[in-house]
């Protein structure tokens, strides 16, 4: 039944899709609205669309080939030469390296697949956020964003959950495969929202706590903690926006008591979901070793993290120079790990060596000074805090290796590279 449920809300948004193309000259955002639509939809029918289906690609992997194609061919060439975009190539050219090093092609080419999907979604927004302007941009890219919402919400009102893989507590999903993939959906839209200029859309400040609420109901704890930043970045600018100067620091100083308090009791009622992360930091010292001296309780803490971090730290450090230099190359944990690393920044380590990791590095720190000096201060602290608690969450998870996790990534970056002002002009 619920697959139906899908069917007819994904027909539904798209018809909402078309309607706001046809009212665009914009054919950036024509294009990220149409790219969202369809892996939305897509992923919402895992059962069929995850299958592999030609020389090992599913429909879900042809879907983001096929949008990448796209995007390319509608992208003028001189935008993909941006001055801006050079941290992001110098860390491909770091990927491509350590495939040739290690012979990685078959992952080399997942992985450049994702990577220029969310080069092409993220060039495509900075475009239209210089042809059409922030609000309009954010306000059609929503769009598609009312699947996942929707459906969320009848999974929800039908009792179709999913139990979480840590503790086996219910994850409404909306009927996609997993809470990590599904929650970034969550946390793009609740950026979106947040990123929006006060009163562009009617019940904003609903939509933003709807968002919010359903991320909590997704129960996956670390996009619970990446989008506290954007929580109080948000509330705290409604604040600012409403009170009067006098008063502004005696109402800031309650409100953020009373949404302490709040966070608070949620976090002590979900004690047990959260207090691994506690546990993990009161004893940093005594998990800092080979995976063979884990003891069983140890390998339990943070839902295994720890241990799964030991396992691929060792190896790496065990590694000879070459591959400690350039990484043992593009998804070759697979075959070695039974797990991914939970970890964006391990897993590069891993995958990457000494190289690939510097290049992320410095890629999100030119994009975090990028988003600390923009002009409007408003924006800067929303993207900058946002693009902060993205990358803490990748301590703990890898969004990034999913297309949902580059999604919010893309959103962000062309946010950050298309202020304040444009390097190229539209013609």
């Amino acid at each position: 039944m619920f697959e139906l449920v899908k069917l007819i809300v994904g027909l539904i948004t798209l018809f909402y899709v078309v309607k706001s193309i046809k009212t665009s000259t914009n054919k950036y955002i024509a294009f990220v609205m149409v790219a969202l639509w369809l892996r939305f939809f897509l992923s919402a029918f895992h059962v069929i669309t995850f299958k592999p289906l030609i020389a090992g690609f599913s429909i879900n992997a042809l879907g983001s080939i096929g949008v990448t194609a796209l995007g390319i061919m509608i992208i003028p060439t001189a935008f993909m030469g941006l001055k801006k975009l050079l941290p992001i190539y110098l860390f491909l050219v770091a990927v491509i390296a350590s495939a040739f090093y290690n012979a990685e092609y078959t992952g080399l080419i997942k992985v450049l697949v994702k990577w220029m999907y969310f080069l092409v979604l993220a060039i495509a927004l900075y475009l239209s956020l210089n042809l059409s302007g922030k609000a309009d941009t954010c306000k059609r890219a929503l769009i598609p964003f009312m699947m996942p919402v929707a459906l969320q919400f009848f999974s929800v009102l039908l009792g179709e959950f999913k139990a979480a893989e840590a503790d086996g507590s219910a994850s409404y999903i909306g009927g996609y495969n997993h809470e990590s993939a599904f929650s970034m959906m969550l946390v793009a839209f609740v950026m979106l929202v947040g990123l929006l200029p006060s009163k562009t859309i009617r019940w904003q400040a609903t939509l933003f706590a709807t968002g919010v609420l359903f991320i909590f109901l997704a129960n996956y704890r670390t996009a619970v903690l990446a989008v506290l930043p954007v929580i109080m970045i948000f509330i705290f600018s409604a604040l600012d926006q409403k009170i009067h100067p006098r008063y502004k620091l005696p109402i800031t100083l309650m409100s953020s008591i009373f949404i302490l308090t709040l966070f608070l009791l949620f976090f002590n009622s979900q004690q047990e979901r959260f207090q691994d992360i506690s546990v993990f930091f009161t004893n940093i010292d005594g998990l800092m070793k080979a995976p063979e001296y884990f003891s069983i309780d140890e390998r339990r803490i943070f839902s295994s993290r720890v241990y799964i971090w030991s396992q691929y730290l060792t190896a790496f450090f065990n590694a000879d120079g070459g591959n400690q230099l350039l990484g043992f190359g593009p998804e070759s944990w697979d075959g070695v790990f039974n797990l991914y690393a939970h970890n964006t920044f391990v897993s590069y380590l891993y995958e990457f060596g000494y190289v690939g990791i510097v290049c992320f590095l410095v890629l999100n720190l030119y994009a975090l000074t990028s988003a600390w000096r923009m002009k409007d201060r408003h924006l800067s602290k929303a993207v900058f805090f946002s693009l902060a608690g993205f990358l803490i969450m990748n301590l703990a998870t890898m969004p990034i290796w999913n297309i949902e996790g580059l999604i919010v990534y893309a959103i962000l970056l062309s946010v950050i590279f298309a202020n304040p002002k444009p390097e190229l002009r539209l013609t």
